[in-house]
């Protein structure tokens, strides 16, 4: 009998007591605890952070036999106790300074509690009450570990109003360096969260927290690998092929474009996101299940503002390159696109160039890719999510059924919602956005598709058909079809075997008009218009 899914589990005890599979991610636990004592992880939402937090604690509690059959189980760890002082921000209903101080608060009397402390303990002061707990366990102990998950949950859930985030933020700080001042009675801190607010100055009152974020030695310690999906996961995978008649290395080849391709490190590892993986295996079906988990509102407001329209409306996620100083950039009023989009999950490391020390951030896979893109639409065209989506599968549709006016009237019904201000007179513009209305759609687009003797300017590719499509801005529809059908940009194409429409797309935009015509040419198909 297979053991039960841990799909929204992330309390290592419970896993371990009630027969739920467990990924071994205890080397890692051990390299921290024994190779240093000050840490710090961001990854994306829904990734095992909380789980590897609890997995740190019950090996800090000196927990053996939680662990046998695991890695740490058979090494040299001598499984010394640890007084431990555990944080999760998200779940202490933080929305403002004072709640951040008597949340803290009531988190400490929680452990006074919990290990019988004689102390009483400040219900107002976090900084106060933590000294306290912290010199009782040391008395206690020896030894004292500080975990704190979600540590910028707080920060996060505040973040459409700066001026009450930075209150929060300057809170957290404050706190963080009573944790430094308690340093000769703290032998280990480990921190998480999804956001990198580390590079802002937060944790600067911590000595020697080390950012192992981008440390390719722990590029694998949330999400799970290749290697780790077919050792733990291979019956399950073997249960779904079995239902749908499908061969085990087609159905590995889906799993992995929808859900793998997250990657934190130069050495380009990549890692399959654990919640839409296991809720793949569920429900044995393709779904998104990490954006239906829900999706963060502050990035959604933040793509919103103002301030953001010139970096989004011409928005090619897939050209991004960046340092890896400017990915751990968080500020609360202006955070560069790149390094927002890379710490919620929504680009990853897609290469890494070592001379010029710059990543490329791309989508990380299908999953992503198209539920991001459906919500750039509905930025863009001011529809919310539903709407968007269902005018995305139509237009997937009508191009599948080679139905090109009814493609013509979805992508005006479409781009006549964007506002004026946001349309930018430049083709460019409308190349960027139909590459995310594409992509919404879930179809496999190119843009800027070189060949020998030009560049076309999209190119989708759909199961029975090819579209070469070629844009123009205020022009002639009669240059766009004759410049791709001239310059016979589709010959090269001809290998797959399949039917090519070109189509050339002229739009034209006025302050209370917009327009956009078309011109249609059948490749090795009777039909032309």
């Amino acid at each position: 009998m297979l053991l039960k899914l841990p799909i929204d589990i992330s309390t290592f005890r419970k896993m371990r007591k009630s027969g739920y599979l467990y990924v071994d991610k205890t080397k890692y636990a051990y390299d921290l605890i024994t190779g240093g004592n000050r840490y710090f992880l961001s990854r994306p939402r829904r990734f095992g952070k909380s789980l590897f937090v609890s997995t740190l604690r019950e090996i800090l509690h000196g927990n053996k036999e939680l662990f046998e059959g695991l890695w740490i189980h058979n090494s040299d760890y001598n499984w010394e106790k640890y007084g431990v002082i555990e944080f999760d921000l998200s779940s202490l209903g933080i929305d403002s300074t004072e709640t951040f101080k008597t949340g803290l608060c009531h988190a400490l009397g929680e452990v006074v509690q919990d290990y019988s402390l004689e102390v009483e303990i400040s219900t107002t002061n976090p900084e106060l009450a933590l000294r306290d707990v912290v010199k009782e366990l040391y008395n206690r102990f020896g030894r004292v570990a500080i975990l704190v998950d979600e540590y910028d949950n707080p920060i996060l859930q505040v973040l459409k109003d700066a001026n009450q985030a930075e209150e929060i933020r300057n809170a957290t700080r404050r706190f963080f360096a009573a944790i430094k001042g308690m340093d000769a009675f703290i032998d280990f801190v480990f921190i998480t969260g999804v956001s990198a607010f580390a590079r802002a100055g937060l944790f600067s009152g911590i000595n020697n927290l080390l950012d192992i974020t981008l440390d390719n030695a722990y590029s694998n310690i949330c999400g799970y690998t290749n290697e780790e999906v077919d050792s733990y996961f291979s019956d399950y995978i073997k249960e779904w092929c079995n239902l749908e008649n499908i061969s085990y290395d087609d159905l590995r080849l889906q799993i992995k474009t929808w859900y793998n391709g997250y990657t934190f490190g130069s050495n380009l590892f990549s890692v399959y996101n654990p919640f839409s993986f296991m809720n793949a295996l569920r429900a044995r079906s393709f779904k998104n299940f990490w954006f239906q988990s829900g999706t963060p509102n502050f990035l959604v407001e933040e793509l919103k503002k103002e301030y953001r329209k010139e970096e989004y409306r011409i928005i090619d996620p897939e050209k991004f390159e960046t340092t890896e100083e400017s990915l751990g950039i968080f500020e609360v009023r202006a955070t560069p696109l790149p390094s927002l989009m890379f710490q919620t999950g929504y680009l990853t490391i897609k290469n890494f160039d070592k001379g010029k020390k710059l990543y490329r951030l791309g989508y990380p896979n299908y999953e992503v890719k198209t539920a991001l893109q459906t919500h750039l639409l509905g930025i863009f065209t001011q529809l919310d999510f539903i709407s968007a989506e269902r005018i995305s599968l139509q237009l997937r549709a009508a191009l599948i059924a080679g139905n090109i006016d009814e493609v013509i009237t979805l992508i005006k019904q479409l781009f006549t919602n964007v506002p004026y201000q946001l349309h930018m007179k430049e083709e460019k513009f409308y190349h960027a956005l139909l590459q995310v209305t594409f992509g919404a759609a879930g179809i496999k687009s190119q843009s800027e598709y070189s060949m020998s003797h030009g560049r076309i300017d999209l190119l989708l590719e759909l199961p029975n058909v090819l579209y070469v499509i070629e844009i123009k801005l205020n022009s002639s529809v009669d240059v766009a079809l004759d410049q791709v059908d001239q310059r016979h940009y589709y010959e090269s194409l001809l290998v797959y075997g399949k039917p090519i429409t070109l189509l050339g797309l002229s739009f034209k935009r006025e302050p209370k008009n917009f327009d956009l015509t078309y011109k249609v040419k059948y490749i090795n198909n009777s039909q032309e218009k």
